[in-house]
């Protein structure tokens, strides 16, 4: 016979298991929670501050308020201030842009260039072959003053020299020096170009410095591995003896397409983590790593690296030295030793976010260090990929009389 459970019975033991299930799930959440909880005040104050500010221009500024430039330079400014160089938005345009790099799709004038910090200028460290810029007579060595009318300066650099990349078929203008004999610009010989944009480029040139092979890794983008692959056997299949890889003022691309080419190279990773490379966040927690499989290269190699030599190229430089595979040759590169990672925005835009620290494979971290070579060279020059010169490429030179040795 069932017997009827009185209601405030019922009700008791219904109170008691959600006591229970709440005071166990608090417990297990406590503290993935208790950070968000001590940021609400903050986050209120920063919200309630951005709400003030809105109505406060609505209702009082005299021009028209454009929205969508607002949110954008909202966005900006937000990531902005985490002071963080290698952390960007992206509107959607943008991001466009930046995706089809990272797909190998590298297009702009033809022409590649870094700041010289000596003259405040931009120096052309490299002209393609039928490029726009070679076209319009610009020529490695000369300098750039300015940008479409933007004067250039260290703070704005880096952002000039994206502009002379880009999808969109436009001409962009430039205002140049030729440079004197001693390697500085010649005041006395300025000249005005517009360059169109949209012209695609290699991210991976090779030729052969007598039995040496010779590799220009421009950028780390997701056909570079390909491409290396591809300069490898044509290499190979002229009996090269040697192999010297540049990636001198390579500043761009992802540090996975960096691991791919590094697999190509080196044997198996049998010490320390058994990577290529980890990356660690702020907890120090792995949350990225990159294997190698027993394929290798069995060459001799050396590799060239300067102060432009950045993030995913020092990992490459840094890895072949811990596989006792190459010499580093030239200056001490950058010390960017973050990985950044992708975020989608829900408006087709996104944000670049460093998201943890970069671990060699046997090496200490080169965040914030730099990779220092094996012999230190210095030079003023970089050599055209489609035409390399040893007697003015100091670097370059060292490298071959490397291999002589």
């Amino acid at each position: 016979m069932s017997k009827k459970v009185p209601l405030g019975l019922t009700a008791a033991i219904v109170f008691l298991t959600v006591a229970v299930t709440v005071a166990v799930t608090v417990t297990v959440y406590m503290n993935t929670y208790n950070k968000l909880i001590q940021d609400l005040p903050q986050r209120a104050q920063l919200y309630s501050k951005l709400s003030d500010m809105d109505e406060l221009v609505r209702a009082n500024y005299y021009g028209t308020v454009d929205s969508g430039k607002l949110d954008s330079s909202i966005a900006e400014g937000y990531i902005s201030g985490l002071n963080d160089r290698y952390s960007f938005y992206l509107s959607a345009e943008e991001y466009a842009e930046y995706y089809s790099k990272l797909v190998g799709n590298i297009s702009g004038t033809g022409l590649d260039a870094v700041f010289d910090v000596k003259s405040g200028m931009l120096l052309v460290t490299g002209v393609a072959s039928e490029s726009p810029a070679e076209k319009a007579g610009i020529a490695v060595g000369d300098y750039i003053s300015s940008v479409d009318e933007n004067t250039v300066a260290d703070e704005n650099s880096a952002k000039l020299i994206e502009l002379l990349n880009g999808e969109k078929l436009t001409g962009i203008g430039l205002e140049l020096y030729k440079a004197k004999e001693d390697k500085t610009p010649d005041k006395t010989k300025p000249y005005a170009v517009n360059v169109a944009k949209g012209f695609r480029k290699k991210s991976v040139t090779y030729t052969s410095i007598g039995t040496i092979g010779y590799i220009k890794i421009v950028d780390f983008y997701d056909n570079s591995a390909q491409k290396f692959s591809e300069a490898i056997n044509e290499l190979n299949g002229t009996g090269v003896t040697g192999l010297i890889i540049d990636v001198r003022d390579n500043a761009s691309g992802n540090l996975e397409y960096a691991a791919d080419i590094t697999d190509l190279i080196v044997p198996l990773a049998s010490e320390g983590t058994g990577a290529i490379a980890t990356v660690k966040n702020a907890n120090g927690e792995v949350i990225e790593h990159f294997t190698a499989d027993a394929a290798s290269i069995n060459l001799p190699i050396a590799i060239l690296v300067n102060e432009g030599t950045d993030g995913a190229a020092e990992l490459l430089a840094c890895d072949l030295r811990d596989f006792g595979k190459a010499r580093i040759i030239g200056m001490k590169t950058a010390g960017h030793g973050t990985m950044q990672s992708v975020f989608r925005l829900d408006d087709g835009g996104a944000v670049v976010l460093t998201v943890g620290v970069v671990y060699p494979y046997i090496s200490e971290s080169f965040n914030g260090k730099g990779v220092q070579p094996d012999e230190t060279v210095k030079t003023n020059v970089v050599s055209d990929p489609s035409s390399v010169n040893t007697n003015e490429d100091l670097q370059l030179a060292a490298a071959v009389a490397y291999f002589s040795k």
